[in-house]
């Protein structure tokens, strides 16, 4: 919309026209009292003292390097992502609520969705949710409405705010979250699976890559879960997928996951964008939208809204959730990033994360005071460090020399009392993790 100003003279016809004197009168509804405060600021200044300004402001933010993980991630962007998302028809592209929004908006979208497929060995994907915890609670949702049963078993090794998350989305529903220990290795068993399963359990959800970096038996959780009957949900890295199990194949109901790794950038934390993908026969239980492909009547190629099984398109008592949208830009930028590496690229993107976690693993568990806390689990990119030394000056140590190190996991248990959770992503070079076992081994 056009900024149109006005002079003093508009603004005249405008007050005489509604019968005041001034803007003030405008407010007069509202107790003085009650009215926002003069602003205490300076005058207006040029354009060039206000880019100088802000240079000024910027030069005092530190760039930091990055060894932290716990669910954002530190990935390489390529600048294609960037060239194409920032395209003005994509930009500034309003969200698709009508089916007659753009073919260019559906048709991205259905990529989107064609790739998260094939990544996860899915039948169907939505158009995305907000972000990974989202994700993951929209999945303990719809395993509610399928199975018609009140328990969810949820891994401790998940993100622990996704498990924040369920329990906001689950706390008026008659349901109970069952949370599911971990062994002294750091992962969920089946006999645990097993034994606390019963007739009234609805989802299994398990994450693999856990929250403490390692890789669960998702093919005999999988198999247990499905023993009783309960659907199986994983909760994945994308990026992980480039060398381990798709979640389709080792017979996962449901996937879902943080896209951030997908060629989001790290900002803070966000705004990133949740990724889900369901078995054939969920697709209509699942929130949300989904972009079909079709024919016109010259039989020419088309793309439609073909799901919205939401409260503002149908009776509230039949909408599968009040998810209100999808994250379109971002998950175009993840479609425009896995078409970027494409397969074999892809591939080597997850073998490099893994090689140089190990290469990082295996300094730094020899340092004098470090050990491994899970020594022979197999992990990603992210890998759990015991310490006999002061974790809170060994990150103000990694600070002062620039780098942003590992994410204290005291708070997370008994198990993991003087523990770190070390994150290593392709952008680490040999030199920055030989920099910071260095720095490690002097504190």
């Amino acid at each position: 919309m056009d900024y149109t100003p006005k002079n003093k003279h508009d603004k005249q016809k405008m007050f005489d026209v509604l019968g005041i004197k001034s803007e003030e009168d405008l407010f007069d509804s509202i107790p003085v009292e009650s009215r926002a405060k003069p602003l205490n600021v300076s005058g207006g200044h040029t354009e060039q003292e206000l880019l100088e300004h802000f240079k000024n402001i910027a030069a005092k933010n530190k760039t930091l390097v990055s060894f932290r993980g716990a669910g954002i991630y530190d990935h390489y962007i390529p600048s294609l992502v960037g060239e194409i998302t920032s395209r003005s028809e994509f930009w500034t592209a309003y969200t698709p609520y009508q089916a007659e929004a753009s073919q260019g908006t559906l048709q991205a979208i259905f990529e989107y969705q064609s790739m998260i497929c094939a990544l996860t060995g899915m039948d169907v994907s939505n158009a995305s949710l907000y972000d990974g915890a989202t994700a993951a609670a929209e999945a303990a949702l719809l395993a509610l409405r399928v199975s018609g049963r009140k328990k969810i078993l949820v891994s401790s090794g998940l993100n622990p705010e996704y498990i924040k998350t369920l329990k906001t989305y689950l706390q008026n529903f008659d349901a109970k979250i069952v949370l599911l220990d971990l062994s002294p290795n750091g992962t969920v068993e089946k006999a645990t699976v097993d034994a606390s399963s019963d007739g009234d359990t609805a989802a299994v959800i398990v994450q693999s890559p856990n929250y403490f970096g390692i890789v669960e038996d998702m093919q005999g959780l999988s198999e247990t879960a499905k023993e009783k009957n309960a659907l199986f949900t994983a909760v994945v890295n994308p990026v992980s997928l480039g060398v381990f199990q798709a979640p389709g194949e080792y017979g996962a109901d449901i996937a879902v996951g943080e896209g951030q790794p997908l060629g989001i950038p790290l900002s803070a934390g966000g705004a990133t964008f949740g990724f889900m993908a369901v078995r054939k026969g969920l697709e209509w239980k699942m929130p949300g939208r989904i972009v079909g492909q079709t024919t016109d009547k010259n039989g020419k190629r088309g793309f439609v809204l073909t799901l919205q099984s939401r409260e503002q398109h149908i009776r509230r008592e039949k909408a599968t959730s009040n998810i209100c949208t999808n994250a379109s830009l971002n998950a175009l930028a993840a479609c425009v990033y896995m078409s970027g590496w494409g397969n074999g690229g892809f591939k080597k993107l997850a073998e490099t994360n893994i090689s140089k976690a190990s290469y990082a693993f295996g300094k730094i568990k020899n340092i004098d005071g470090f050990k491994a806390k899970f020594e022979h689990s197999v992990f990603f990119n992210e890998f759990v460090i015991e310490t006999a030394k002061d974790i809170k000056k060994i990150n103000k140590a990694l600070i002062k020399n620039a780098f942003l190190g590992p994410l204290d996991l005291s708070g997370s248990g008994k198990q993991f009392k003087n523990c770190m959770l070390f994150c290593v992503t392709e952008q680490r070079t040999k030199g920055e993790i030989d920099k910071l076992v260095e720095i490690l081994a002097k504190v």
